[in-house]
């Protein structure tokens, strides 16, 4: 079933309504147009529509008396024969009773296929306002007509939220993908989630002062998988997000953590806290985890750190902070179509859109049809250095791969200039994709993302670390409570962190969590 679908379902959801992962531990395009709209979702569950039912002094059937039941309207469910009427004449399809006679001594057309019907006489017609009869001219069942005998939809509620309708990403490995975790099946409608959590999908977008700001609270409008589950122990709950991105992208790239805001509402948020050791130049890769607790588990493990053995990602590549926060680390599946198409799924922190998997073949060039984007990174050839998680390069760690400018379709940041067209606009601009192959998520921006999209800028009322290049520019920046402040490394770049001797000085995270002291640092 098409995901059309789903979002039908999707837009009857409520309007009303960083990454800390599972903690038991170069031509910049023009174009983007500040007019250009904005779709939210709508809200409420539309009822199903349901046909009408005639009043007495209906209308009669062709050539009969009035009815006393009326008439159906069409697409309705089903026609109801007449019910005994002075010398009523049934409804087409009705049960008992004899075919009105033939308008003005005429013989009717057969019925379809050509054939008399059954003792040959004629079909009876339907009622007015009614549905053909079946093909062959034979009655629907209980005497009943509808569009094609098809029964009405059902009423989507709290009792009935509707089928999950979205298919498992299946790992493989071939020049358009490279993830290589088993995804757990999403086994929850938008719906059903509403109705458990009392709250539903928000999403909003208003333009104020050359900024998109968005009214979002990481609720889905899509099929989700369980939560808690053996990977993964935490909850959704909704989030209080601040987020803004630039009408007009402008100014230089740098290092994402969370890089954008899909239309469902909820984060792309592509890095782990998982680290070999705690040491931050080693950090697992999401969308590769199958292989991690090779790393940490066995006798030949070289990471002495506590791991969970899987992430817990659902169809949708995305799982649960502690904080409850619902989190994308690879494509949504739940926003893309079953057939390629090009597909507007978000915006980048930096104010550039983003597009799920497909683009055009040329660029420039919107005839020339539809391929599947591949990135242009490479895995390292080779055994990685002396000090490190030992063997091979083989994906598992973010530090692993390598960009080749050329080998791909997308630059450094999966992105690339062309003609796209979002929001009933066709323009040519830089854009992001979204891919199946690493980064999978883009780990840097294009241009200048918005301070809402600092490490933890966005999150828990905008509270977080700040980027810095010294230390010096991490006075006074690190939470309240810190022993000191200083500036370290980290895989969105140097930001200000606390430092300590000790667990003591650790204060609590901008997303509310228990820090250790490691390494003179204080690390969630």
């Amino acid at each position: 079933m098409a995901h059309s679908r789903l979002f039908a379902l999707a837009a009857s959801v409520a309007l009303v309504s960083g990454c800390l992962e599972n903690v038991t531990s170069d031509d910049k395009g023009t174009g983007l147009d500040a007019s250009a709209g904005e779709g939210g979702a709508a809200s409420g569950a539309d009822a199903a529509g349901q046909g009408t039912t005639g009043g007495s002094g209906g209308t009669p059937s062709a050539g009969g008396t009035p009815s006393a039941g009326g008439t159906p309207s069409a697409g309705g469910s089903g026609g109801t024969p007449s019910a005994g009427g002075s010398g009523g004449t049934p409804s087409a399809g009705g049960a008992g009773g004899q075919p009105p006679p033939p308008m003005g001594g005429e013989q009717p057309p057969p019925p379809m296929g050509g054939q008399p019907a059954p003792g040959g006489q004629p079909p009876p017609p339907p009622p007015m306002g009614g549905a053909e009869p079946p093909m062959g001219g034979q009655p629907a069942p209980g005497g009943m007509v509808g569009m094609g005998g098809a029964e009405p939809p059902p009423v989507l509620d709290c009792n009935n939220p509707g089928e999950v309708t979205t298919p498992t990403p299946v790992a493989a490995m071939d020049a358009t993908s490279n993830f290589n975790v088993t995804l757990n099946a999403c086994t929850r409608t938008a719906l059903a989630l509403e109705c458990e959590l009392g709250v539903g999908h928000q999403y909003g977008v208003v333009i104020q002062n050359g900024f998109r700001v968005f009214s979002i609270n990481g609720i889905p409008n899509h099929d989700v998988g369980d939560f808690p589950n053996p990977g993964n122990p935490n909850t959704i709950s909704p989030q209080v997000y601040n987020y803004r991105v630039p009408v007009v992208p402008a100014g230089a790239g740098t290092i994402a953590q969370v890089f954008g805001i899909a239309l469902s509402g909820v984060v792309l948020d592509p890095g782990t806290a998982e680290t070999w050791n705690d040491d931050t130049n080693w950090r697992y890769e999401a969308s590769r985890y199958a292989t991690a607790p090779g790393y940490f588990e066995g006798a030949g493990a070289t990471d002495q750190t506590r791991h969970p053995t899987s992430l817990g990602l659902d169809c949708n590549f995305a799982h649960v902070q502690p904080t409850g926060a619902y989190h994308y680390h690879g494509i949504p599946t739940g926003l893309m179509p079953d057939d390629p198409a090009l597909t507007f799924v978000g915006w980048a922190g930096d104010g550039y859109p983003i597009f799920g998997r497909w683009d055009y073949t040329r660029p420039d060039d919107p005839m020339s049809g539809l391929s599947e984007m591949r990135s242009s990174y490479r895995l390292r050839a080779g055994a990685r250095p002396a000090g490190g998680p030992g063997g091979n390069y083989d994906g598992t760690f973010v530090q692993d791969w390598e960009y080749v400018a050329g080998t791909g379709d997308l630059d450094e940041c999966n992105g690339r200039v062309g003609t796209v067209t979002f929001d009933g606009q066709t323009v040519n601009t830089y854009h992001y994709v979204l891919t199946y192959t690493f980064p999978y998520i883009p780990r840097c921006f294009h241009a200048a993302p918005d301070a809402s999209f600092a490490p933890g800028g966005g999150m828990m009322g905008g509270m977080g670390p700040v980027a810095c290049n010294v230390a010096a520019d991490c006075n006074g920046a690190c939470p309240a409570g810190s022993a000191g402040c200083t500036c370290g490394p980290s895989p969105m770049g140097n930001i200000c962190v606390p430092t300590c001797m000790a667990n003591a000085d650790c204060p609590m995270s901008p997303q509310g969590m228990p820090m250790s002291c490691r390494q003179g640092v204080c690390r969630p």
